[in-house]
């Protein structure tokens, strides 16, 4: 994790009266270095020294103060990253890989949602689902195996 990054989060984890533990600046630190949006499991892989209980139990304390946002697409198991820019995401039926994309706030979807329903809009997630290029080299891949059989 880069000491710019460790420096901020220690500050808004004390202002919310949380102890600055080794456990979860690692927790933080392991989700920083690994590669996309990782899951309980890939960060215990990474630090298997440090219980999944406790991993689980910091992550859910992470999403409550703000500090990341919990996944819940896939195949059940909940992947996090770090709550920061808005941004939306394209997840791969395949293999559940997530991969994010800045786009224009849809503001004017909240807009029209709540005009049509009266409600009092606060948020939105959207989400686009289709095959990541490595599924579809692998399905490209076993189809030519097949067929030079």
């Amino acid at each position: 994790m880069d000491d710019t990054k460790t420096m901020e989060l220690i500050p808004y984890l004390k202002e919310r009266g949380l102890r600055i533990t080794p456990q979860r600046l690692l927790i933080l630190e392991t989700i920083l270095s690994l590669d996309g949006h990782p899951t309980a499991e890939d960060i215990h892989q990474s630090i298997s020294f440090t219980s999944l209980t406790t991993i689980y139990n910091n992550l859910k304390l992470f999403v409550k103060l703000g500090i990341l946002n919990e996944l819940p697409y896939g195949n059940g198991l909940n992947k996090y990253e770090f709550n920061h820019s808005k941004h939306y995401h394209v997840i791969c039926e395949a293999c559940g890989k997530i991969v994010d994309f800045k786009y224009p706030d849809l503001i004017e979807v909240e807009q029209i949602a709540s005009k049509l329903t009266n409600y009092d809009i606060h948020h939105h997630h959207f989400e686009v689902y289709g095959v990541c290029s490595s599924c579809q080299n692998k399905k490209n891949d076993s189809k030519a195996v097949a067929t030079n059989k």
